[in-house]
């Protein structure tokens, strides 16, 4: 004999049949026998029936999807295992819907219009019918669940607890609130992999979340503050967002992540905070923390992460001098950092050595050093536009150690010249948007990889004999040739112009304004002339 289950846990604000129906239903889920709990039973061999509207490609599919239902469809078969009712107008969901349904895997119920007294408000009252209440009772062999883009306020213990077999549940985009979940919301599910709460109203994390998730979403809500032990026993989850909600530096507690032991993905991106956190788990690969208020990187905080891949810490107000010069010691694996749109005034010291792409546009860097960039020898890619250098203060040895430098942006700067002792293993060169007025003879020599050079909205006059023999570029690869003008003092001696190879990436303004000194090949003889 089993025991008796309160009224409160069951009862529905619905008929006293519903309210009845609930109670068989919850105490078909507790008495039943462990030994057979695994056991589906054998769907009856009555003829499956596919409701109105609805595409049932096989006995134990059905989808109703989008098909304007405003009633749960009768008539389904025991065998059903997936369900998919999104985008509809159904009124109520009893227990009689869906007590019958033991082999019931997926239900797809998002987007539809349950209201909590099981009635639908009145289609001119609002644009989209959409579920508040969840369903107080669900099959015992439920494995995915979808009630995303509702406005579910409420959730109960037997919606999703006491489900063996579950491994997915979407409830994103409602208005969950901290009371509207039960203590134990996933009791005994002890299999779920997949949660997925963002875009609803929770000010803290949920309590008692089964040790097995891998994925936890919680972006766009309202956490403020997270506590030590936040995450307690969820030393299996791999990714972790937390984007887009209030969290600030002083309410992150020392703890706060200490349980996430297999932790890979990290999302911190849009919140508050103002310095990076302190106790971050150890085996991370992916850190996002742009879009906050950090203003510093102490010395600490950073250097236990020996696994970390990619740092994106963009949009913030990091400064160079608030960037401890050992903050990035020890990440031997830290190959991505993207730091643009913040206040750096030069390149941080103690850049993390093997580091491939550096994303350094949109601050204030108005001068590099000659040792500034000394240490990359790794680096494949260096984005520096958009700062405030100038030919000046850019020590024409900055970059003689980057020799893997494929890619090398310098637009939107205050450069008159181009820069001399660029890396010859350079494939794209991007110098755009500056007040370039001349070429120097030879800045581009030894370049033989080079694919593409965009020198457009510059103030080019002249190029030197010498550097048109470096220009020597790119046709063939690109497809990309130019229309020469003749040459007068060449005029009948037999001589043409050699083919482009590069190709300069100029406006139809500048190209004409441009005075061009082509060097010439001879086709009969040796010699070299420039016109």
């Amino acid at each position: 004999m089993c025991a008796c289950v309160s009224e409160d846990m069951v009862v529905w604000k619905l008929p006293w049949t519903s309210a009845l129906g609930a109670l068989l239903l919850v105490l078909a889920v507790l008495c039943q026998d462990p030994e057979s709990a695994d056991e589906e039973p054998s769907p009856t061999s009555q003829t499956v029936k596919c409701p109105l509207h609805c595409k049932c490609p096989s006995d134990s599919t059905v989808n109703c999807a989008s098909a304007e239902l405003t009633e749960f469809p009768s008539g389904l078969s025991d065998g059903i295992q997936m369900l998919s009712l999104e985008n509809n107008m159904i009124r109520e969901i009893t227990v009689e819907h869906v007590s019958h349904l033991y082999l019931l895997e997926t239900l797809n119920l998002q987007n539809n219009g349950l209201s909590s007294d099981g009635k639908l408000e009145h289609p001119l009252e609002r644009q989209h019918t959409e579920l508040t209440s969840a369903p107080k009772a669900l099959p015992h062999s439920l494995v995915n669940a979808d009630f995303s883009s509702n406005e579910l306020t409420r959730v109960y213990p037997y919606t999703f607890g006491y489900k063996p077999k579950l491994r997915s549940v979407y409830l994103h985009n409602n208005k969950l609130t901290d009371s509207g979940l039960p203590e134990h919301m996933f009791n005994t599910s002890n299999s779920l992999e997949l949660l997925t709460m963002s875009s609803n109203l929770l000010k803290e994390v949920p309590r008692n979340l089964p040790s097995s998730l891998h994925r936890l979403h919680l972006k766009n809500n309202k956490l403020k503050r997270l506590p030590a032990g936040a995450f307690k026993n969820l030393s299996d989850l791999r990714e972790l967002h937390l984007q887009d909600n209030q969290l600030n530096s002083q309410d992150i507690e020392q703890g706060a992540f200490s349980d996430l032991s297999s932790l890979e993905y990290l999302d911190l991106s849009n919140n508050n905070l103002s310095v990076v956190p302190s106790g971050l788990p150890k085996t991370l690969l992916l850190l996002h923390l742009e879009r906050n208020c950090i203003q510093s990187i102490p010395a600490d905080s950073l250097n236990l992460l020996r696994n970390l891949e990619y740092l994106l810490i963009h949009n913030n107000k990091l400064r160079s001098r608030t960037i401890h010069p050992a903050a990035f010691q020890g990440l031997k694996k830290l190959h991505t950092l993207h730091m643009y749109n913040n206040l750096l005034e030069r390149v941080p010291r103690g850049m993390p050595r093997r580091a491939k792409t550096l994303m350094l546009l949109h601050n204030s860097i108005s001068e590099i050093g000659r040792n500034d960039l000394a240490l990359l020898h790794t680096l494949t890619e260096l984005n520096l536009s958009y700062n405030r250098l100038s030919s000046g203060r850019l020590h024409p040895e900055a970059f003689r150690k980057l020799r893997r430098l494929q890619t090398l942006d310098l637009s939107g700067n205050n450069l008159d010249t181009l820069p001399v002792g660029l890396p010859r293993s350079l494939q794209v060169l991007e110098v755009k948007n500056n007040h370039l007025r001349s070429i120097p003879a030879g800045a581009l020599t030894g370049m033989d990889q080079l694919t593409r050079l965009v020198l457009s909205n510059n103030q080019l006059k002249t190029m030197t004999c010498g550097t048109t023999d470096c220009l020597v570029l790119l046709s063939e690869r690109s497809g990309h040739h130019f229309t020469v003008p003749p040459c007068p003092a060449l005029k009948g001696t037999g001589h043409r112009f050699s083919i482009l190879r590069y190709v300069l990436y100029l406006s139809l303004d500048e190209l004409m304004r441009t005075v061009w000194s082509f060097c010439v090949r001879s086709v009969t003889q040796k010699d070299q002339r420039c016109c």
